[in-house]
């Protein structure tokens, strides 16, 4: 395995453009957020800046750049992520809906700020910092990267998440995880970057869940990787089975001994703040009072810091004419991008891509973005559910178990819409000529990308 020397500074440019960073200090923290959780980000950046006011703090944006954000927030240090420099941006904006942006863009970010700072933190926006991250930093004098686990300890107690649910979605939770300027750190930024946008989909049938999953092999590709096991930090819905909260003189501890250093509020709702999140079965609401006055305090601070945030529209949701672009949308011009033209921004309109779009019936004014139902509300559909085993129970007799198993498995494969580019065979010939004879050097919108 090739050794990283960490004692000096990585030698080569940070991914992407160098940007306008301007350091007063020798360390940063960063979170990425949508216009929307920009509140969330907000409680974010007061909390750790009131633990470390000797450290710098970014929020990069994912959305297209708008003057209103610096208006309302002047003193605070906004990126945005159109500006890094990344080549094509407007086609991983497209392809990749919010959250896989904002999770495929996180190490670029992070290589760049790595170019200015010792040493460079990423938190979630729904993070709330409640206690110096000193032991953190110290790891990473001696480490190149510090990652935390989901749980320190298994679970399979009938309810979710259990260990199953960590082995679909990754053994570590990369709503936080830091860097320290050194060569291995760098090489595993540009490492991971280069899986993320290419594969930096939530798709856990076919293995991948953004950015999580590729970092479970960074132990076995990057020696310099420590994992924390500091039961203060990340404490989530997917750990509470461990960990218990209190408060003693007005600090936060987990299990009465050890600091609360940051808490991840992941599906919070100030609307029911006693709720732990949809995506676990294990707690019922009110079922941890030990969280309860916790839960409040932050629930109070989301509405000092601009909830009116959360009612902002994620301007990659639409074409540039107000057309909603769907989360099958996506899907399809990820499995079909090559056949457009690279040069053209898929935004644009009347651009090749849209014109394919509204013949195909898979845009139009009346669609509306929805949000991915949970495993609790799949049972909404019990109805639909129920036809759709009747089908399968019909297809079984006519085939048979053998030839039945070996379909099951290829449904499984195309239940990605990445995988169903021949359901459009066609594809080309609803380009204009100009489009296919440009091949990818040119657009109908007349709006060109840079691509370096």
């Amino acid at each position: 395995m090739q050794q990283y020397n960490c004692e000096s500074p990585h030698s080569s440019l940070p991914l992407g453009k160098p940007v306008n960073i301007q350091p007063t200090h020798e360390t940063a923290a960063v979170t990425i957020c949508a216009t929307n959780f920009l509140g969330k980000a907000l409680v974010l950046r007061n909390s750790y800046l009131a633990f470390h006011p000797e450290s710098d703090f970014y929020i990069l944006i994912i959305d297209k750049k708008h003057t209103q954000v610096h208006e309302r927030a002047p003193d605070v240090r906004i990126l945005w992520a159109e500006d890094l420099g990344i080549a094509g941006f407007p086609h991983y904006a497209f392809k990749f809906d919010v959250i896989e942006l904002s999770t495929s863009v996180k190490p670029v970010v992070l290589s760049i700020l790595l170019a200015h700072y010792s040493t460079v933190l990423y938190l979630d926006p729904d993070i709330c910092v409640y206690a110096t991250l000193e032991p953190v930093f110290e790891e990473l004098v001696s480490h190149s990267i510090v990652v935390t686990p989901h749980t320190l300890t298994p679970v399979m107690d009938g309810s979710t998440p259990s260990d199953i649910e960590f082995l679909r979605f990754g053994a570590f939770n990369l709503g936080f995880i830091g860097v320290s300027k050194c060569e291995e750190a760098f090489a595993f930024l540009d490492w991971w970057s280069k899986r993320c946008l290419a594969h930096g989909y939530y798709e856990p049938q076919l293995g991948l869940a953004v950015d999580q999953k590729w970092v479970d092999l960074g132990p076995s590709f990057f020696p310099g990787m420590k994992i924390l096991r500091d039961p203060g930090l990340n404490v989530a819905f997917w750990n509470l089975h461990e960990r218990i909260v209190s408060s003693r003189d007005g600090v936060w501890l987990v299990n009465e001994q050890t600091p609360l250093r940051f808490f991840h509020f992941s599906s919070f709702s100030p609307d029911n703040p006693h709720a732990i999140a949809r995506k676990q079965s294990r707690f019922v609401p009110g079922s941890r009072p030990d969280l309860h006055e916790l839960m409040d305090c932050y629930a109070a601070k989301l509405r000092e810091n601009g909830n009116a945030y959360a009612r902002c529209h994620y301007s990659f949701d639409y074409f540039d004419d107000g057309i909603c672009v769907s989360p099958s949308l996506r899907r399809f011009y990820a499995a079909l991008e090559s056949k457009f033209p690279r040069e053209e921004n898929p935004f644009c309109h009347g651009s090749a891509f849209q014109r394919f779009a509204l013949s195909h019936g898979l845009a139009g004014r009346k669609y509306t973005i929805s949000s991915q139902p949970t495993f609790k509300e799949i049972g909404a559909y019990s109805t639909a559910t129920r036809m759709i085993s009747l089908g399968l129970r019909s297809i079984l007799r006519v085939v048979g178990p053998n030839r039945y198993f070996s379909l099951m498995k290829y449904l499984a494969y195309i239940s990605s819409i990445r995988n169903q580019g021949g359901v459009f065979p066609e594809v080309s010939s609803i380009m204009a000529p100009s489009d296919r004879a440009s091949n990818g050097h040119g657009g109908s919108c007349g709006r060109k990308l840079v691509e370096d």
